[in-house]
């Protein structure tokens, strides 16, 4: 009898840590991921500021700004409409023009630097390509838990 309730017992801690796991990969872990290849050469570093909530958010983005600077070097504007805000429409034509524009300046070292933010869902950032000298200027939206580009034409604060 005791190896029933023990069994039993052992089962529902399975089902509890397989159900934790599986909310954890879906809720937590970003919907991208750095590729293998090609390689970035990327600084992302919060602006100065008298608010703690900037170098948060520097940290928080730091993987899709890597993953975007990877992407554009890459050439894949594909792989940017992926990185749009969910609410954004457009995101094909706008990704495609973001390759041409600073395409090849993205396979150097490039600077981003988080700027402060309005309100906590929407934050500006700095992109400075220094092979090219070119700076670009992006607007990150939080949407479902995860950053997002505006990439194309939406409301920032629309939401899917």
């Amino acid at each position: 009898m005791r190896g029933r309730v023990f069994l039993w017992c052992a089962g529902g801690v399975l089902v509890t840590a397989l159900a934790a796991g599986g909310v954890w990969w879906n809720w937590f872990r970003a919907p991208y991921a750095l590729a293998d290849s090609p390689g970035v050469d990327v600084t992302v570093r919060a602006e100065r500021s008298r608010y703690p909530d900037v170098r948060e958010t520097a940290e928080d983005v730091d993987t899709l700004v890597r993953v975007y600077v990877q992407r554009l070097g890459a050439g894949d504007a594909e792989g940017l409409t992926r990185l749009a805000a969910p609410s954004y429409r457009g995101a094909e034509a706008a990704a495609a023009d973001t390759v041409h524009t600073y395409g090849k300046a993205a396979s150097g070292h490039v600077e981003v630097t988080v700027l402060e933010g309005v309100v906590d869902y929407l934050n500006p950032i700095r992109v400075t390509f220094e092979k090219t000298g070119q700076q670009q200027e992006l607007l990150l939206v939080k949407d479902d838990g995860h950053w997002w580009l505006a990439l194309g034409e939406g409301d920032p604060a629309g939401g899917a």
